[in-house]
């Protein structure tokens, strides 16, 4: 049996940023949920909240998120990240987009 999640979790393969420490990081959100997402895209330290922007189709959203684990690919590393605090403009951009996403269905 798989994790429980407590919401809906899509595959995606989204422009993303972070706010890192010695400057922006540019990478992909490569799994997204309202709770948190999979960022691509530098080395970041586990434990830091950062503020992360996802380029969606209608726009971009900004978050503050935690890092909560890492993981290394041949194409970079890879964090988990809990969402911490959103706008209110993004978290409705965000449910529009899991909405509208196949695996909502």
């Amino acid at each position: 049996m798989g994790k429980n999640r407590r919401n809906l979790r899509v595959t995606a393969r989204l422009p993303a940023g972070v706010e890192g420490p010695r400057g922006p990081v540019k990478g992909t959100c490569r799994s997204l949920s309202p709770g948190g997402m999979f960022f691509v895209g530098g080395p970041l330290t586990v434990g830091q909240t950062l503020e992360f922007w996802i380029e969606l189709p209608k726009g971009k959203v900004t978050a503050m998120g935690e890092l909560r684990y890492a993981h290394e690919y041949p194409d970079g590393v890879g964090v988990g990240v809990r969402f911490t605090r959103f706008t209110q403009d993004g978290i409705a951009m965000l449910n529009d987009y899991l909405a509208s996403s196949p695996e909502a269905r």
